[in-house]
This record gives structure tokens, C-alpha cells and sequence, in this order.
């Protein structure tokens, strides 16, 4: 199978010398991937699509019905969906089960619903997107994109964060999208379903590539999307052009008021959705009182999770590269210090072999403060941090966390977290899903960072 970038030259793509060979997980052959020139990608991003602004947004959105349909059973990349779901699982290590939920089932939705994502968003309905022009109560306002494109830098953790750039495309901003090479098959077979039902050529470019496409796309792009590590963060994080989403580090903060079994059963939910892989899996947990009853709870808990192949239906653990495996190990080790503990069965346990794929097992972890250096710490697999907390430093040790979950009664302190400014996401009560609701904000919403308000007159009142 052959990945080409796809950039406006028809069904073909465009295909360059330098190749990448795509290999599962287990070291089969999967792909190789056309490598896309900077030099192109620079020229695909100073151009100007007019197709997609000139498209009515109610057309676009039809577009989208259509490619719901393609993309949950049709081949628009050439593989049936079981077989796509397959080379998901292999590529990115994710699940079987969590491969076929988080792309069929959860881009098949969202491509329908695609219009009421924008309706909560927009200032004034769908409308807006096509005349670019709305009222506010007397005044008349101008609505119109930030730039000319976004370019997307995508991570290859989880493939929810896919819907991101779709949601771009819908509010009718043409997309530079560069695929990580560890979740290739989700965003190709997007594009390529988008595309058979209609979407201009030119909305889109998908250009996969190595890091040296990171800063191209930054430079040449008028707007950019990354993900990535503290690296990314304190590389990128102060220019306003640039959104950028760093690690979660979503935390649990477990009262002394709630109850045991159910904060149980909470945080091992949290924490083994998607075998950890998310954003808002739980890599933390902040316990009003003693942490050790609790922590000794869910690490026995996850003890008993099976390791299984990811290409099982049954299993709750993913895999990764050998080599990654070894550095989240040396990592925990290097912060570990003399006064954490492992719950879980230690270190010469913690990563497993199965069909010749390298799975890292579930990491419970207990430390005498939340100011340890692991507290916080996010890894791309089930690992999570106790620490005890007073009532009074709660607020403290969960601040930086991209989603809070109070399990407990504590409207005061919800309240207090609510008002926190480093944390994205409170959810009382054990409210948290770590399914991602596409119509919450996420680090705000696309279309404050998409979009910008100007004042306009058209005659001789500009406003009543």
C-alpha cells in the first residue's frame, strides 16, 4: 500500500522518491508513505483556496453526510474498514476495540453532526459562515478568518484529535495537515472520504512528512495547530498565531466524603480507557486525606488487567515501540527518588511481550507529596500518581491539568477549581467520560482561535 500526499493533483497524489516504510507494531510491513518536500509544502501554503470560502456552508455540511457513509464502509483508501481498523491497531498501538470506536464510531457521528458543532460555536447560526456579517444587539459586526489557512502538526497518541482539523475544514478555513507517522490510516482515510464526497481538492493538503515539516508549516502556514511535548510548549507557546495543545495531565481529586468502591472503580476507569492514551486519561490522583488505602485499591485492581495482543477484541492494553517502552521505564526510574512507592508488581514488571509486540503494563505509584517530581508526570500508557493533599492545597496540586474530576461533595471547592486558570476542564461528582464531546470546549474553542470580530459599517448608521 502505497500513502501518497494528497495536494490538489487528483485521486493519484503526489508521490516523491524519498519514502517511508510504515511498520506495525508486531514488525509487519503496513506501508510505505510518500515523504513530502518542504519546499512543496511551503508553496501548498502560501496559496489562497477560494473553492471552499465560495461553498455555502450548508453545501459543505452535506459534504460531510456524504463522506460518513464512505468512511464507515466504503474502501476510499483502498481497505475495507475491518482492515482499516487492523492497520490502526498495528500503526498506533491502540486496542482493537478502542481502534474501531474512536475512528468508525466516532467520526461516523461527528461527520453528521458536524453542523450542530458549528451551531454552538457560532455567534449567530450558519449563516454567519457565508455572510461573514452579524448583528449583536444594535451593532453590526464583521466575522471573518484569522488567515488565509491553518496547518495542523498531528500527534499519533489517540485518533480523536483528528476531529480538530475537520472541524476547521467545516468552518470553511482550508487545511494543511501534517499526519504523524504513528497514526497514518486515520487521517488518510478522512481525507480520502472527505474528497469522494465532494470536498474541493484544494481544501485540504495532507502532507506526510518528517519533524523538519514542523517549522515549515509554522512559517508558511497563517495559522498552526501542534501538538507535542514541554518541548513544543516552551519552543511555541507564546505566539498567538500558533494553538498549541501540550500534555494533559488530568487529574483525580478524590474528598474524604466520597465513596470508596465508586472512587475505585472511577480512577480505573480513568486511568485504562484507551489503554491510557488520552489526553484526559487520568495520570493523577489527589486524595483528601491518606492516598495509601486507595492507591493499594486501584493498583490491585489494575493488577488483574490481562495482557493481551491489542489485535484481541478483548484487550484493554496497548502496545508501543521497544524502544519508547525502555525510555518511559528509565524515565520513572530517574524521578522515582527514595520515597515513592510502586504498587504495582515493580519495575522488572512492567513492560510484557505478546505476538512480538511490546506492551508496558499498568504503573501505580504513591508519593509522600504532590510537589514530587512523577506527580503530574504523563506517559502514553496506564500510569498514575497518589499523592495526599489537605483540604487546603487541593486546588494547588491540581492546577496545570487539562481535565480535574472531583469525586465527592464540595461545591465550594468545585467552584474553586472552576476559577482556577490552569485547568481546562472540572468535572464534579465523577462526571468525567473520557469519551471526547466534540461540542465542549477543548483548551477553548476552535473557532475563538479560527475566527476574529471586526467592526464593519456598511452606511451611514453603524448602529441604532
Amino acid at each position: 500500500m502505497l500513502i501518497p500526499a494528497l495536494i490538489g493533483r487528483g485521486r493519484e497524489g503526489y508521490c516523491s522518491l524519498d519514502r517511508q516504510t510504515v511498520t506495525g507494531l508486531d514488525g509487519s510491513h503496513l506501508a510505505e508513505a510518500s515523504i513530502t518536500p518542504p519546499l512543496l509544502v511551503r508553496a501548498l501554503a502560501g496559496k489562497r483556496c477560494s473553492a471552499l470560502g465560495e461553498l455555502p456552508v450548508r453545501a459543505l455540511l452535506a459534504v460531510f453526510e456524504r463522506a460518513a457513509d464512505i468512511f464507515a464502509t466504503g474502501q476510499p483508501d483502498g481497505l475495507t474498514p475491518e482492515a482499516f481498523i487492523r492497520n490502526v491497531t498495528l500503526n498506533s498501538g491502540l486496542p482493537l476495540s478502542a481502534s474501531r470506536d474512536r475512528t468508525i464510531g466516532l467520526f461516523t457521528t461527528a461527520f453528521r453532526t458536524m453542523g450542530r458543532f458549528l451551531e454552538v460555536q457560532s455567534p449567530a447560526g450558519l449563516d454567519v459562515f457565508d455572510s461573514h456579517v452579524y448583528e449583536a444587539g444594535a451593532i453590526r459586526l464583521g466575522f471573518v478568518p484569522r488567515g488565509r489557512n491553518i496547518g495542523f502538526v498531528m500527534p499519533g497518541n489517540h485518533p480523536s484529535t483528528h476531529f480538530m482539523w475537520l472541524g476547521a475544514l467545516a468552518m470553511k478555513v482550508p487545511v494543511v495537515l501534517r499526519p504523524s507517522i504513528d497514526d497514518l490510516f486515520t487521517p488518510y482515510r478522512l481525507v480520502r472520504s472527505l474528497l469522494e464526497a465532494g470536498l474541493p481538492e484544494h481544501a485540504i493538503a495532507f502532507v506526510p512528512g518528517g519533524h523538519d515539516l514542523v517549522d515549515t508549516i509554522v512559517e508558511s502556514c497563517s495559522l498552526a495547530v501542534l501538538f507535542g511535548g514541554q518541548q513544543m510548549v516552551d519552543r511555541y507557546g507564546s505566539t498567538s498565531r500558533i494553538k498549541l495543545h501540550g500534555p494533559g495531565r488530568s487529574k483525580v481529586v478524590v474528598l474524604a466524603n466520597a465513596d470508596f468502591e465508586q472512587a475505585v472503580s472511577l480512577i480505573a476507569r480513568l486511568v485504562m480507557d484507551d489503554a491510557g492514551r488520552g489526553c484526559i486519561n487520568a495520570s493523577a490522583v489527589i486524595v483528601e486525606g491518606d492516598a495509601d488505602r486507595l492507591a493499594g485499591a486501584v493498583a490491585a485492581a489494575l493488577e488483574r488487567v490481562p495482557v493481551l495482543s491489542p489485535l484481541s477484541e478483548h484487550a484493554l492494553l496497548g502496545a508501543t515501540r521497544p524502544a519508547h517502552a525502555a525510555a518511559f521505564d528509565g524515565l520513572i526510574d530517574s524521578q522515582f527518588g527514595s520515597e515513592a512507592r510502586e504498587l504495582t508488581s515493580g519495575p522488572a514488571h512492567r513492560v510484557a511481550t505478546i505476538d512480538g509486540m511490546t506492551i508496558m503494563r499498568p504503573v501505580v505509584i504513591e508519593v509522600p507529596s504532590f510537589e514530587h517530581a512523577l506527580f503530574g508526570l504523563e506517559l502514553p500508557f496506564p500510569f498514575v500518581v497518589f499523592a495526599s493533599a489537605p483540604r487546603q492545597d487541593i486546588v494547588r496540586a491540581a492546577r496545570n491539568s487539562l481535565a480535574v474530576v472531583l469525586a465527592g461533595d464540595d461545591p465550594g471547592l468545585t467552584t474553586e477549581l472552576l476559577l482556577e486558570p490552569t485547568i481546562d476542564k472540572v468535572l464534579g461528582d465523577g462526571a468525567l467520560s473520557t469519551e471526547f464531546d466534540p461540542l465542549e470546549p477543548h483548551e477553548g474553542f476552535l473557532l475563538d482561535f479560527l475566527y476574529q470580530k471586526k467592526a464593519f459599517r456598511s452606511g451611514p448608521l453603524g448602529r441604532l
